[in-house]
């Protein structure tokens, strides 16, 4: 085995073979929530660009960008939705692999590469258009550029762009780069003319969309209207969505703790900087360390003083959780062969076991309308007018119009998640898709020993769907 981890190819291979077992179990696609107004954006990019963005969703520029790119090559269609969220996940385990292997060499690449191509909170995004790969692949460029082996004033302002590009992503991005106002307080690890040199860049970027917003709306804080305006104020009850929470003083470090998104990471990275991984590093490496551990310290500690802002959400916590992945491959690659082989394994099975909970089918009232409607061409078939509204682009897609809002006339077909008290008036019953590993489960035969609330999680993730014909008057 460490023969085999000692060239590229076998890494290369073990890499391969992981990313695709992770996208294939923690496929989810399009879902009809954030990825539909992506859509919006990029097409109006396409048909009559360029678009300043009418929403919070559609000023992300980078992603609109290579989403409408998608669109333009491969036609308007899930395809493209797909090669933009794999494309981007690619991106993001490449650059954090290369990070990783500029910090501890080559093996600790490969590690970095292999517990983010797994990491749930990762693969989570991977298949659905979304800006959260996007905005950390940025960040980690900006990173390597800022803080590398060649550090340089032309390489910091290329870093400080990639900075302002992780901004246009997602204004979020903006907390992690709080954390470089401590590195020019000391002046170190980090001279104080690459930082200003990375803020010149990142100027650069910021104001450059300035002035573009300025040109189309007049207005040149038109995306920060946006942006700061779309969500009202978060309460506890959004918080606990998901997560496990005792009290807001230590809700935070929880949720990086005990949740499905992030599996052993924190507590096996708790180790390796107990067992000192960080030890040692040359110069150059350490710098690079440093300023990715600041960015997102200081990421983490602002998103917690937010709480009442920003929701408790995994994804906020992407950029810690590439930091501990590259602390783990530092600590991983010393250990003994075996050992390494041993805990790399068991964090990246306990990740694909997390992804294999997750419900694939998060939308199964839109996709059981889908199917409805497709069944029933010649007729109106009546759902909830959430489910018609999140159907309409796959409605589309599949070339069905027949889709229309509840209430239902008498004698019309209605997809409802209440099972009709007439068995007679039963159409077609569409029971969830059960989760990966739940149909391991079912196929082994186990069902009945796993107790009931788990077993509904696993095998029935979704509310079952029912397609009924309404009374006649």
């Amino acid at each position: 085995m460490a023969a085999f981890m000692r060239g590229n190819r076998g890494p290369a291979a073990v890499l391969a073979v992981l990313a695709l077992a992770a996208l294939w179990i923690g496929w989810v696609g399009y879902i009809a929530s954030d990825d539909t107004l992506y859509h919006a954006g990029a097409m109006r990019w396409l048909t009559d660009g360029p678009a300043p963005g009418a929403d919070h969703w559609s000023t992300r520029f980078p992603l609109i960008l290579s989403f409408a790119a998608a669109l333009r090559l491969l036609g308007d269609g899930f395809l493209a939705f797909d090669a933009t969220a794999v494309a981007w996940y690619v991106a993001l385990v490449a650059v954090a692999g290369g990070l990783a292997g500029r910090i501890g060499g080559r093996m600790v690449g490969w590690i970095a590469a292999m517990l983010t191509a797994t990491m749930p909170v990762v693969v989570s995004h991977a298949s659905t258009v979304s800006c959260d790969l996007t905005e950390a692949f940025f960040l980690l460029a900006g990173v390597w550029l800022l803080a590398g082996e060649r550090a340089t004033v032309a390489r910091a302002v290329a870093g400080g762009m990639c900075f302002g590009l992780a901004v246009l992503c997602r204004e979020t991005a903006g907390l992690a780069l709080l954390g470089l106002g401590p590195l020019f307080l000391l002046g170190r690890p980090l001279d104080r003319r690459l930082l200003l040199a990375a803020g010149i860049g990142l100027a650069t970027v910021i104001g450059g969309e300035m002035l573009f917003q300025w040109a189309l709306t007049g207005d040149a804080l038109h995306r920060y209207a946006l942006a700061f305006n779309h969500d009202d104020h978060i309460d506890r009850a959004a918080n606990m969505e998901g997560n496990f929470l005792l009290h807001p003083a230590i809700d935070p470090l929880l949720v990086l703790l005990v949740n499905d998104d992030f599996g052993l990471l924190f507590w096996l990275a708790a180790a390796a900087l107990a067992g000192g991984a960080t030890r040692r590093l040359a110069t150059a490496p350490r710098r690079l360390l440093l300023t990715l551990a600041a960015m997102a310290t200081v990421n983490f500690l602002a998103v917690a003083v937010l709480v009442h802002k920003l929701v408790l959400n995994p994804r906020y916590f992407t950029l810690p959780a590439l930091a501990a992945a590259i602390v783990l491959a530092l600590w991983l690659a010393k250990l003994r062969p075996t050992v390494r082989a041993g805990l790399l394994a068991v964090v990246v099975a306990t990740n694909l076991l997390l992804l294999g909970l997750g419900n694939a089918h998060p939308r199964w009232g839109m996709e059981t309308l889908v199917q409805a409607t497709a069944a029933h061409p010649r007729e109106p078939v009546y759902a909830s007018e959430n489910d018609v509204a999140r159907g309409w682009l796959s409605l589309r897609y599949a070339g069905l119009a027949n889709a229309r809002p509840a209430p239902a006339p008498p004698g019309a077909l209605l997809v409802t998640d209440t099972p009709p008290a007439d068995p007679a008036r039963l159409v077609t019953a569409f029971p969830s898709p059960p989760t990966r590993v739940g149909a391991i489960v079912r196929g082994l035969g186990m069902e009945r020993l796993v107790p009931g609330a788990i077993a509904r999680r696993l095998l029935a993730p979704s509310p079952e769907q029912y397609l009924v014909r309404t009374p006649a008057e």
